[in-house]
């Protein structure tokens, strides 16, 4: 059993200049964990989760404005708070060495891709449903 079959290949994607509080909205409204990080031509040049957004965003105990609060998250750019060292997989990886390999590395989910393309991203809940035979 190959990716391909687990695998959502609607990828919802954020460019690396866009702000934290785009990226907070994108993921909101796609209701995603992970977004993968884009350039202009396409290409996957890093990736950001819930969790980094939330580690990069400001504490309930902020004494900022709400105004003040909004105005500095949209400065933050994706760039400066993304990992680049992402791994991947292509869309002939068999299922169960991908799910070995995010227990391996401690991560959620893996961008999928096909001759260096983009084309789809595989998240723990994707091989969970999978299994579960959903």
């Amino acid at each position: 059993m190959t990716i391909e079959k687990a695998m959502s290949s609607k990828v919802i994607t954020i460019n690396a200049s866009d702000s934290l509080l785009n990226a907070t909205r994108a993921m909101k409204e796609n209701k995603v964990k992970h977004l993968p990080v884009v350039d202009k031509s396409g290409s996957l040049v890093g990736i950001v989760t819930d969790r980094d957004l939330k580690r990069a965003s400001a504490s309930d105990a902020t004494t900022l404005e709400v105004h003040e609060l909004l105005y500095l998250l949209d400065r933050v750019t994706i760039e400066s708070i993304m990992r680049k060292n992402v791994v991947t997989v292509d869309t002939g990886t068999p299922l169960k060495q991908a799910a070995s390999l995010m227990v391996e590395k401690g991560i959620g989910c893996l961008p999928v891709k096909d001759g260096g393309k983009l084309v789809g991203i595989i998240t723990r809940t994707d091989i969970l449903r999978h299994f579960a035979g959903e």
